[in-house]
């Protein structure tokens, strides 16, 4: 079974020595430092090459994974992955200890489970890649049309399927061409609505 091991242990200490100075961070800025620090295998990857992306990614997300599992036993600092934010944050025992429950499950994170089995590393073929990469694209623009649909609609990023509706019913009687509105103005905001449907 092939393993990541050997490349772990410098990745793990050099990111303990980049969260000492950027406790804030993203997979981004870490990869970039990684390589920039000629960490390998990172000194070696060409992001603009998807199996080196690939990689790069996973080989991060599979070190800050094992680092946040060893925060966890050493209850010395959280580690919080996101898509867009990495954050470390040291524990404040008083506070935790004083409103912790006596029992706790551990919820089992399913992105932790992938990252964590090197077997995906090696065993992810170029045409999975390129299948993950048009998922991401896909739902990255859906994400943005949705924006701008809430814009276009003059709504919060978190408006609910009522709320949007709501907004949609008083902002076509008010624009539609028949009560003498705007037609341009009517077209977008059925467009937005259109958009919004197919996400809520």
């Amino acid at each position: 079974m092939q393993t990541l091991n050997p490349y772990l242990a410098p990745i793990l200490q050099e990111l303990e020595c980049y969260f000492n100075h950027c406790p804030l961070t993203n997979e981004y800025e870490i990869i970039k430092h990684l390589s920039h620090q000629e960490i390998s295998p990172f000194n070696s990857f060409s992001l603009a090459d998807h199996q080196d992306l690939f990689s790069a990614h996973f080989l991060c997300m599979h070190a800050l994974y094992h680092l946040k599992a060893h925060y966890q036993d050493a209850q010395k600092y959280q580690l919080f992955i996101d898509s867009v934010r990495i954050e470390r944050v040291a524990i404040d025992k008083s506070k935790t200890l004083a409103h912790a429950p006596k029992y706790t499950l551990e919820a089992v994170d399913p992105l932790a489970s992938y990252y964590l089995n090197s077997q995906h590393y090696f065993e992810t073929q170029e045409s999975e890649i390129n299948d993950m990469l048009k998922h991401f694209w896909q739902k990255y623009l859906a994400q943005e049309d949705k924006n701008k649909a809430l814009e276009t609609l003059n709504l919060p990023l978190d408006a609910d399927k009522q709320t949007i509706k709501t907004r949609y019913l008083q902002l076509a009687q008010t624009h539609h061409p028949d009560k003498g509105g705007c037609a341009s103005a009517f077209t977008k905001i059925r467009q937005a609505k259109a958009v919004l449907d197919k996400l809520f």
